[in-house]
């Protein structure tokens, strides 16, 4: 078994065990290598411990189920436990079959494998992991948004749509345009730096593979929907609530996280312009943008 990965994510101290390997070690690990933390944080703690189940430790027993979601040909499952923890399964829809079994302690610090059905040497374990750390780091001010996180002149522009949508067409459209970096394709982290709201390449990226150990301070959220024609324009307070709230990732059914996540959208949109920008895939949306970034931030 490895040694435990001592990382900052997103400026919050996290440990990563073994979550399970093969021939060639642990594959999953060398998403960590750019987070790693200085060797004094085992000593100092961490705010999330990642471990595997250890042998002779007692298995959760759920209780009632909480929360479900389908996703393509799995089903992804929340479970309360007597211990005021929480058990995540992912499974096949069809067979039912339990691909991965999580728990998270009451306090949100711990996050246990419990089984791995996956025969992927962690790889897939690690990768679901994007579900759970959302939650766990709303505690330290985390607010983490379905959305495309990119620099553009040292400045952070996050663009949330629901998927399909067109984020990664657009965001490549920057990057190649107009020399954009893309911090992660398809989560966008951020918390307040110093009082300056500001945001965090996360390991995780979804299916885009894009993601860089970068933070910058953010300019803006732009809301991306299909259209004929290409425009933006500054949305209202009330508007850009609604529009931003459906891409905030948060526990729903756990009511005191759930407060603290509508707390940090609330101070987050009163700092931050939200803008609406109609477009088709093409290169003159990424001008259009552009020029409302400067117009109205």
């Amino acid at each position: 078994m490895s040694a435990p990965i001592s990382t900052l994510l997103a400026g919050i101290p996290c440990r990563f065990a073994s979550l399970g390997g093969g021939p060639l070690g642990e594959p999953w690990q060398w998403k960590l290598d750019p987070y790693r933390a200085p060797s004094d944080l085992g000593e100092r703690g961490a705010a999330l411990w990642v471990r595997r189940l250890l042998p002779g430790e007692a298995p959760a027993v759920p209780r009632q189920r909480l929360h479900a979601v389908q996703e393509g040909f799995f089903l992804r499952e929340v479970w309360d436990l007597a211990d005021g923890g929480t058990l995540w399964r992912c499974l096949r829809r069809q067979s039912g079959e339990v691909l991965l079994v999580y728990r998270v302690s009451p306090d949100w610090s711990e996050i246990t494998l419990l089984e791995d059905h996956t025969q992927t040497g962690g790889q897939v374990a690690f990768e679901y992991l994007c579900h759970l750390f959302p939650a766990c780091a709303l505690g330290y001010g985390l607010l983490t948004l379905h959305g495309v996180l990119m620099e553009h002149r040292n400045r952070g522009v996050i663009l949330s749509a629901p998927s399909g949508t067109g984020k990664t067409t657009h965001a490549r459209l920057w990057r190649d345009r107009k020399n954009a970096l893309i911090l992660n394709g398809d989560r966008a982290a951020c918390r307040k730096v110093d009082g300056v709201w500001t945001g965090f390449g996360l390991p995780w990226s979804g299916t885009s593979g894009e993601q860089i150990n970068r933070s910058v301070p953010l300019r803006a959220v732009v809301v991306l929907e299909r259209g004929e024609e290409n425009e933006a324009f500054p949305v209202s307070a009330l508007d850009a609530f609604g529009a931003v709230l459906p891409q905030v990732l948060c526990p729903t059914w756990d009511a005191a996280l759930t407060e603290t996540a509508m707390g940090l959208l609330d101070d987050f949109l009163a700092c931050l312009p939200v803008l609406r920008l109609r477009c088709r895939p093409d290169a003159e949306a990424a001008d259009v943008l552009e020029r409302a970034l400067e117009e109205w931030t």
